[in-house]
């Protein structure tokens, strides 16, 4: 059998499809009827709720085993019963009244029916039964109430929890709780409607459905009640399967059963529920209500980082003794033994680029360990990074930091790296460096090489772990309250210029050396003195955002007692004017005319005023290019002259100069026509 496709598939990051197989024949309705008869005999159900399961069921004889060893469910007050069969997705409806509607309900009290089509009807009352009769009873008040309510509920599920990935690739993994349900219309005549309607387990009953490409559940229930059009459905379905199945057609072999948990009866312990309506919500409330506490972000991503590790070993991507380094099971000692590096931060970086490899042998292990625990998952070049961070900080319990707060931050440290593969080196810190600066010299505005990449990566761990780099932004007393940046890309700020690359690069060696806080550095490396040079300066976030600010919003120094300080502080103000000028453009073109457009395109600004800026502008221009381009001749020439000899480095200067003189004659000639 062949798969062929409507649509276009993600082949790498998603949840692996489920291979599908033939769909089984509609069972005859004398083996549906001979097992009501023994759910009746059994568990002395109503005649009506026993054909009603009996029918929803893919196989009877399947259904007549598990009435045999039925499965006891308690709560408190009693046991419920239940029996466990795969059952026709269309036979069954999700819950009509699903408590995930929440807000979405509008009562009478508050809004009259027929207001809008939110409120076109009363939301469906609870379901009742009659003392421990197991099945339910719900009323409504026609079948347009019924329809109406299905879709609103629909609606409310899918964008709530919407289960659909998953479903479409691997179908419904586990148990549905069905009940047998009368629906009691009581206003327009019609018969009551039996159906096997979920307990728990409408969202993804629903989302089977809307793959299934049902419009109305309501309307899907009635139709499939008819044996001759289930027959037809199958049967085009096999048909398919035979000559290779489309996409969607694989899909819908996947949804047309689903794996069911059917409540057939109650046995009420002493002053326990007395209406088996009551132990079923009791139930479901175990589930939803009362229910398990979740593992939370940072556990449930050490469980699937596990997990992808023990799938890289299997598949031989992973020797033995690597996994356990990835996995912080073994000691420094142990490392050091086994020749692998004691540096947090290179095993940092191990880890983040075998995580964010393009590799497709590493892609295939981490979706196959994820998609084994989560099935709606998308593997992201996020979720990913997150997996390597959970490794990364098992290395935090001795930096004295709330390793869950580090984790945090981490999530967001790896902007550059995680977007540009890198092969990771066991080389000095010493070596980087050199590297590093070599790569800016070369390309000083261009996109960061393996080497700095390689230093994002690694300091990553001690600036986060130390607490040097935060991720949230506090407005107390913070002079950057609006710097927004994630830590990973105040590290990208910094690898564009020497005194970022050498913090980078000192923030590693201070750590590793056993430092707990980490020192400030001059542009040549060395070490940077506060301005009373009585003591280090010591690394913090607020330092670090000022020192590295977000481009074109340069941070005001604490003092401008030095030119340099002097010019930062100006540079901040021109950087805050040309915002003030962004803002003031956007306030223009947001003056709206009646009819809705940009006023200033209909009637213009005065000439004048638009020729006297505009001077101003190109001037400013000029001048910032000018700038830029001593800059940029700065930090390339100061590395060349210490690597290359005197007669090339006299030709390097020479080429810049001219460069530079070329520029300001052009500059002087506009000046003149302006003139």
């Amino acid at each position: 059998m062949t798969t062929t496709t409507d649509e276009p598939v993600a082949v790498h990051d998603h949840v692996p499809p489920r291979p599908v197989t033939k769909l089984p024949e509609l069972a005859p309705i004398a083996a549906r009827r001979k097992a009501a008869d023994k759910l009746v005999e059994t568990f002395n159900l109503d005649e009506a709720a026993a054909s009603c399961i009996a029918d929803a069921v893919v196989d009877p004889a399947e259904l007549r085993r598990s009435i045999e060893t039925p499965t006891q469910l308690a709560i408190t007050g009693g046991t419920l019963l239940a029996v466990r069969a795969k059952v026709w997705a269309r036979r069954t409806l999700p819950d009509i009244r699903n408590p995930r509607i929440g807000a979405a309900r509008r009562h009478p009290i508050a809004v009259e029916p027929g207001t809008d089509e939110e409120s076109r009807f009363a939301p469906v009352g609870d379901p009742t039964s009659e003392g421990t009769a197991p099945h339910l009873t719900v009323e409504v008040e026609s079948a347009e109430h019924m329809r109406w309510a299905s879709g609103l509920a629909a609606r409310a599920v899918i964008a709530a929890n919407d289960w659909r990935y998953s479903i479409r690739n691997q179908g419904v993994l586990t148990e549905v709780w069905l009940v047998a349900t009368r629906y009691d219309h009581t206003e327009d005549g019609s018969p009551a409607l039996w159906a096997m309607t979920t307990a728990e387990g409408s969202s993804r009953a629903t989302a089977d459905h809307d793959i299934l490409g049902i419009g109305n559940s309501v309307d899907a229930v009635v139709t499939a009640a008819s044996d001759t059009y289930m027959r037809g459905q199958i049967k085009e379905l096999n048909t398919a399967f035979e000559q290779g199945p489309t996409t969607r057609q694989s899909e819908a072999l996947r949804c047309e059963t689903l794996p069911a948990l059917i409540l057939v009866g109650y046995q009420p312990l002493s002053g326990g529920p007395d209406r088996f309506s009551s132990a079923v919500k009791s139930l479901v409330a175990l589930r939803h209500v009362d229910a398990p506490k979740a593992w939370g972000d940072g556990p449930e991503m050490e469980s699937l980082a596990d997990e992808a590790l023990a799938v890289m070993e299997d598949r031989g991507i992973l020797t033995p003794l690597r996994r356990r380094w990835f996995a912080g099971s073994i000691s420094r000692a142990q490392a050091n033994a086994a020749h692998l590096p004691t540096d947090q931060a290179i095993r940092a970086a191990e880890i983040i680029a075998q995580f964010t490899s393009d590799d497709q042998l590493v892609r295939d292990a981490i979706r196959d360990a994820v998609t084994r625990q989560s099935t709606r998952k998308r593997i992201t070049k996020n979720v990913r990074v997150n997996l390597a961070v959970a490794l990364i900080v098992r290395a935090v319990a001795g930096e004295g930091a709330n390793p869950d707060r580090v984790r945090r931050y981490m999530q967001h440290g790896f902007v550059a790296v995680r977007d540009r593969y890198f092969k990771p080196t066991h080389r000095d810190a010493d070596v980087v460096l050199a590297a590093a600066l070599d790569e800016l010299d070369q390309d000083p505005a261009g996109e960061p090489g393996p080497a700095r990449l390689e230093l994002a990566a690694r300091s990553a761990y001690p600036l986060i772990a130390t607490l040097s780099l935060w991720a949230d932004r506090g407005t107390q007393n913070n002079p950057n309250a609006d710097d927004r940046r994630r830590p990973g890309e105040v590290i990208d700020t910094m690898l564009t210029s020497k005194l970022g690359i050498q913090q980078l690069h000192r923030a590693i060696v201070d750590h590793n050396d056993g430092r707990s806080t980490l020192r400030a550095v001059n542009e040549d490396g060395s070490i940077r003195r506060t301005e009373d040079r009585a003591q280090d300066q010591i690394l913090n976030d607020v330092y670090l955002r000022s020192t590295f600010p977000k481009p074109g919003s340069p941070q005001r120094p604490a003092s401008t007692d030095t030119p340099d300080d002097a010019l930062r502080d100006a540079a901040a103000q021109l950087g805050a004017a040309v915002r003030a000028v962004e803002e003031a453009m956007a306030a223009i073109r947001a003056v709206k005319a009646l009819d809705g457009t940009d006023h200033v395109e209909t009637v213009g600004v005065d000439r004048n005023h638009v020729r006297e800026w505009k001077n101003v502008l190109d001037d400013a221009t000029s001048d910032l290019e000018f700038w830029g381009r001593i800059w940029e001749r700065r930090n390339r020439g100061a590395r060349a002259a210490a690597r290359r000899d005197d007669n090339w480095e006299a030709e390097y200067d020479d080429d810049t100069d001219r460069a530079i003189d070329a520029w300001e004659d052009e500059d002087a000639d506009n000046l003149e026509t302006v003139k």
